[in-house]
């Protein structure tokens, strides 16, 4: 299953910069070829993010900001990393850009040139207090 951060539910969801400040994720099944989408339970924080999606079962995520933490946290639970570069973009392209294998997988090899957490990029808009 692969984790998508996206910016709204509507007709035709976006990707979202922030990672970890993603208001939902769409959950694409790749043995079904359908999305679910969920809000994200560990908004504002990345780590407890990448936490959340270990435990809604994805196997593979796409970002464009992402910092050390929730990186390593879901290397360490045996997702794989996609970099779906600095803009947003179709929930459809995203899609098929990662089934096609266009993406570039992000590892511990190469994580330096790729993770960039996104401070300053925007505020957060998942709704929560946190500063």
């Amino acid at each position: 299953m692969i984790a998508i951060p996206i910016e709204t539910l509507d007709a035709n969801p976006m990707s979202t910069k922030l990672f970890g400040n993603a208001k939902y994720f769409a959950l694409y099944d790749t043995r079904t070829g359908r999305n679910t989408f969920i809000p994200n339970d560990g908004c504002g924080n990345g780590t407890q993010t990448a936490a959340f999606l270990l435990n809604e079962g994805a196997t593979s995520a796409l970002y464009g900001f992402l910092g050390e933490g929730p990186f390593h946290a879901m290397i360490r639970g045996g997702m794989e990393v996609f970099w779906l570069g600095e803009e947003t973009m179709n929930l459809k392209d995203a899609i098929r850009c990662a089934l096609e294998q266009r993406l570039v997988r992000v590892t511990p090899e190469n994580a330096e040139l790729y993770l960039n957490p996104g401070e300053g990029i925007s505020r957060c808009g998942c709704g929560c207090t946190h500063e």
